[in-house]
């Protein structure tokens, strides 16, 4: 009894150990964040085809979250879905990709000169094998008011498969 009662001890306090909360953020992550809900609003891009790709930005639960609507009639499945939020003293990212899983990114590094934040695969919903195809890597660049680039990163057994980057511009 004792012997099981100090398993699940051992393994609470490292599963513990492990959560975005408590590990300590390379960047500022509330700066971070603040410069993503500056994206708020709605935003278009070239797509391949002569297609336009839209993306749709909300703050919502009062701030606590971004939520981003991205549809591109050029992708399969025609688009995806991510909330960023805080977590403790870590921005997440978490991506709901038409490759049917969900990726948790964090944000590794944040410059505020060039309003760049680079986002790190962390773990994954639905992702039966860590070599299945999944976005792994994500950076959002803010250019200015008017414009921004993110660039997403698809990896499948380890390797990086495919780049997607696109520039958009405000509409609204």
């Amino acid at each position: 009894m004792l012997a099981a009662l100090l398993v699940t001890t051992a393994v609470a306090i490292a599963a513990a150990a492990t959560t975005p909360e408590d590990s300590a953020s390379p960047v500022d992550a509330k700066a971070a964040f603040a410069q993503l809900k500056q994206l708020e609003g709605v935003w278009e891009a070239p797509a391949a085809g002569g297609k336009t790709a839209r993306t749709e930005f909300e703050v919502t639960a009062n701030g606590t979250v971004l939520l981003e609507r991205h549809t591109n009639a050029a992708m399969p499945g025609g688009g995806r879905m991510a909330a960023y939020h805080l977590d403790g003293n870590v921005l997440v990212l978490t991506h709901y990709c038409i490759a049917n899983n969900q990726p948790v990114l964090r944000a590794e590094q944040f410059d505020p000169a060039t309003r760049e934040i680079q986002f790190e695969f962390m773990r994954a919903g639905t992702l039966p094998l860590p070599a299945n195809g999944h976005m792994d890597r994500a950076k959002y660049r803010i250019v200015d008011a008017a414009h921004f680039v993110p660039e997403w990163e698809f990896f499948e057994n380890g390797a990086k498969q495919m780049t997607e980057t696109e520039t958009f511009t405000r509409v609204k």
